[in-house]
């Protein structure tokens, strides 16, 4: 957890009470230091600020509280710049978040919950602190499982039953217990944006992002683990049958041996999801892919999409990285190497190219001079990508959306994909002309917490 003061009480009580109905079950709450090293940043940067030019769009780790305050404060000097001790005295009167879940767990309702806080005090980001908190672990059996979640995942008891009986399943058929499973997500929105356009245009967005779970991702676990149980023999077959296993850093099932055998979840990149798939394809693991989906909550405004996409797409340029460290490690040979970075390529190039197809057959099909079998090939393009999942989606509804409602939907649809290259351009433009990240893209303004789960 990393400026999640907000929103940890609500988590750990969530998982804390699974603990009660998984008995074996622990739950581990990991902080970083780096919350702290990342306060200091910020007060330097407000204070090397024009108090005009502090917004909640350039500070996104502001609260609202925080923002009105340093705004309205009376302390700025002739050049319109807050003194440092201001920006400090502000920004310390909230606790950090090792802090608040240090005075959670303190509380009578937790008492002897299986509930432990571990706080990292290294540099790393996300999987580093798993790591280390797994390496803190005072008994593991070696079949026992790590399940990574972040602060506002909320997997309910069904959910987590079914996972652990498909587990089972898969144990009694291989003769072991699965390596890695991932339960896929299914993103829903709250509304919550003030602008009409906003909330259809992240409406849109999460759809979209729901069906490349449906489409591509649970297929390809499918195809992937298929490949490794059945064999051909041929290296280059098999490893282009594989592809590569794109992991998702939430909802993520790891073998505690596993997770040893690989070295834990990948610390040399930006992002921990996608790289680690990489190290499990070289070293020829599965991944399977539990029959239940997660409800995740899915950005509320279209500055928060952008923003998630760029750190997203930040994976496939962290590539190359995966693939030294393979190398380095001995895992898959250099054609299993160049197989799996070319479908990463391939799909880095149809997420960057998605705006421009869609916005080239739009133009098509409504520009006069265009001939009719181009002009039928775009209109099938849009209905393939937008209309004919929409339909899909909804037939699979328990109160089916009307024709008016589907056309929305679709609409919605069509106008994500309009956006949908931008945070990976922002994101290689970031790397081609930034060093590194030293804060982290988090923010303040996310809707209230979501607890439903199908």
């Amino acid at each position: 957890m990393l400026w999640e003061q907000a929103h940890v009480g609500a988590a750990i009580a969530w998982f804390a009470a699974l603990t009660t109905q998984l008995p074996g079950s622990t739950v581990t709450v990991v902080t970083t230091a780096r919350e702290e090293r990342e306060r200091q940043h910020l007060i330097d940067a407000l204070t090397r600020c024009p108090r005009r030019q502090i917004t909640a769009r350039r500070f996104p780790h502001l609260t609202p509280t925080e923002l009105r305050q340093l705004t309205e404060a009376d302390t700025a000097g002739p050049d319109g710049y807050l003194a440092g001790a201001e920006v400090r005295s502000v920004l310390s009167a909230r606790p950090l978040t090792y802090e608040v879940v240090a005075d959670l767990l303190r509380r009578p309702e937790l008492a002897g919950a299986p509930v432990r806080h571990v706080h990292y005090r290294g540099e790393g980001r996300k999987a580093a602190q798993v790591n280390y908190a797994v390496a803190q672990m005072p008994t593991a059996r070696e079949h026992d499982y790590i399940a990574v979640y972040d602060v506002d995942s909320r997997p309910d008891l069904a959910l987590l039953r079914r996972t652990l009986g498909y587990i089972a399943a898969r144990h009694r058929a291989d003769g072991q217990p699965p390596a890695v499973v991932q339960q896929s997500a299914r993103f829903e929105t709250s509304g919550t944006a003030d602008q009409a356009w906003q909330r259809h245009l992240c409406s849109g967005a999460a759809r979209l992002q729901t069906l490349w779970t449906l489409r591509r991702e649970i297929p390809s676990f499918r195809r992937y683990a298929a490949a490794i149980q059945r064999p051909t023999g041929v290296t280059v077959l098999d490893a282009a049958r594989r592809g590569l296993a794109q992991t998702v850093g939430h909802g993520l099932l790891v073998r505690i041996d596993v997770h040893q055998r690989v070295g834990g979840l990948p610390e040399y990149t930006i992002l921990d999801d996608l790289p680690f798939g990489y190290q499990l394809t070289t070293a020829r693991l599965p991944v399977h892919a539990a029959p239940v989906m997660l409800v995740a909550p899915a950005p509320e405004r279209v500055g928060d999409l952008i923003a998630t996409h760029r750190r997203w797409f930040r994976s496939y340029l962290d590539y190359p990285a995966c693939a030294r460290a393979a190398r380095h490690a001995g895992r898959g040979t250099p054609v299993e190497q160049a197989i799996a970075l070319g479908v990463a390529g391939y799909r880095a190039a149809t997420w960057l190219l998605a705006t421009p197809a869609t916005a080239a057959c739009a133009v098509a099909v409504v520009r006069s001079a265009t001939t009719p079998p181009t002009r039928t090939f775009a209109a099938a393009a849009l209905w393939l990508g937008g209309v004919a999942p929409v339909r899909v989606l909804a037939a699979q509804q328990a109160h089916r959306p009307g024709l008016a409602a589907q056309a929305r939907d679709a609409a919605e649809v069509f106008a994500a994909y309009l956006v949908q290259s931008i945070g990976p351009v922002a994101a290689i433009v970031d790397a081609a002309t930034s060093a590194g990240l030293p804060l982290s893209p988090k923010t303040h303004r996310r809707g209230p917490d979501r607890k439903e789960q199908k």
